[in-house]
């Protein structure tokens, strides 16, 4: 999710890349991710997505 967010132009916020400093934390409002590091599914509205080990499954909205 963060590279392609930068990938259109939008600032987003970052640190170490790799799911570790948490830097990258936004809140998810719809629809569903998938953690690249566990393969678990969160969807949640309002739960906290670290975009940087994160993917879309599907139609995805994010309070940036």
């Amino acid at each position: 999710l963060l590279d392609i967010g930068e990938d259109a132009g939008i600032l987003m916020p970052s640190g170490c890349r790799m799911g570790i400093c948490h830097s990258c934390l936004i809140p998810l409002r719809s629809g569903q991710v998938r953690d690249l590091r566990t393969g678990e599914l969160h969807n949640a509205p309002g739960q906290l997505i670290q975009t940087c080990v994160s993917a879309a499954a599907g139609p995805v909205n994010l309070d940036l």
